[in-house]
C-alpha cells in the first residue's frame, strides 16, 4: 500500500469512491468534491491510498489553529480495506509530525469498530468526549446533524 498526495487526476475517482463507500446521501455529506478536495490537496496532510496504482481510500485532513496550537483534524477517512485505513492513518500522523504538529484528531463513530481498533493500534486514545452537534438554517430546521467533522 502506498499513500500519495491528493492529485487533480484523482477527483472524479475519489468522488465516485465516496458514493460507492457512503451510498446515496444528502449532498453536503459528500467531502470528495473538486473545490474540497482543491482545498484538502493543499493541506499537506491529505492523501489517497494506491494498491497497484487503484485508489484504495483517501483522508482528508487540515492543521487547525487553536490560538496556542494546532491539531490536525482528519474530517474524513474512507477505505475499502483495513490495510488502506491502517496506510492512510500512518500518513497523516507522520505529516503530523514531520510539520511539528503533536496532535492528531478525528471523530469516530462509536460502532465502527475496525476504525476503533486502527486507531487504537496508532496510539490515538477514544474518548471521553462526545461531539455537540448544532445544524442552523433550513438543514438544521430538517434535523440533518449528520457530516459535520466527518
Amino acid at each position: 500500500m502506498v499513500c500519495r498526495d491528493i492529485q487533480e487526476s484523482d477527483f472524479e475517482p475519489l468522488a465516485a469512491l465516496e458514493r460507492e463507500l457512503l451510498g446515496q446521501q444528502p449532498a453536503h455529506r459528500y467531502r470528495c468534491t473538486p473545490g474540497a478536495l482543491r482545498f484538502f490537496s493543499r493541506s499537506g496532510h491529505s492523501f489517497v491510498a494506491l494498491e497497484a496504482e487503484e485508489i484504495m481510500g483517501v483522508a482528508l485532513a487540515q492543521a487547525v489553529w487553536q490560538g496556542d496550537q494546532v491539531t490536525v483534524l482528519i474530517t474524513r477517512l474512507l477505505s475499502r480495506s483495513d490495510a488502506a485505513t491502517r496506510a492512510l492513518l500512518g500518513a497523516v500522523v507522520k505529516s503530523a509530525y514531520d510539520a511539528g504538529v503533536y496532535e492528531v484528531a478525528i471523530h469516530v463513530d462509536p460502532d465502527n469498530q475496525t476504525m476503533r481498533q486502527a486507531l487504537q493500534d496508532h496510539g490515538f486514545q477514544l474518548g471521553p468526549l462526545v461531539l455537540g452537534v448544532r445544524v442552523l438554517g433550513s438543514r438544521g430546521e430538517r434535523g440533518e446533524v449528520s457530516g459535520v467533522l466527518e
